[in-house]
């Protein structure tokens, strides 16, 4: 049995630590993926939490313990989803520090309008970006985690990129 599995099992009969052990595996991923979901770092430090919360609490109700992770990003996407619908529904404002000087603007202008773009994809695109592309994840196990055929979501992804490239193109003649 594999260590993920063995994890998941005693985590589902009550075993914090394993769970810690779990989420420890997932973090960094966790985190990159809400970040690029959502834009700034403690949007998706919340996301994040609220996604490691829920599925702790649910954890039981796991079938397949090798469905671990991308169950666990499932969570984080619907977790991630919801922040969105409640920034747009109080229609609250995403701050940018001004401070930034020197060398990092290009990088931080480049990251911003990459940002941007990704974000003006709609939330079945931006979550196959991210997945595929920051996550790692292959068309078959981001099929199972949106629950859509894995053809779709090669489909959706090159048509995204694509859409990102092209938009992406047009700002550097601006």
């Amino acid at each position: 049995m594999n260590t993920v599995k063995k994890l998941v099992i005693d985590s589902q009969k009550g075993d914090k630590k394993a769970f810690a052990q779990l989420y420890s595996m997932y973090q960094s991923e966790l985190y990159k993926f809400a970040y690029y979901y959502l834009g700034n770092r403690e949007d998706a430090q919340d996301a994040v939490q609220d996604a490691v919360i829920s599925a702790f609490q649910s954890i039981p109700k796991l079938k397949n313990e090798d469905a671990f992770k991308s169950w666990l990003f499932k969570i984080l996407s619907n977790c991630c989803n919801r922040h969105i619908s409640e920034v747009i529904r109080h229609r609250e404002l995403i701050e940018i520090s001004e401070d930034i000087t020197g060398a990092h603007c290009d990088k931080m202008s480049d990251a911003f309008s990459l940002w941007q773009e990704i974000r003006s994809l709609d939330s079945e695109e931006r979550s196959i970006v991210l997945l595929c592309i920051i996550a790692g994840y292959k068309s078959r196990e981001v099929s199972q985690i949106l629950s859509i055929p894995a053809g779709t979501v090669r489909s959706k992804l090159s048509r995204a990129l694509a859409k990102l490239r092209n938009n992406l193109d047009k700002e550097e003649y601006v």
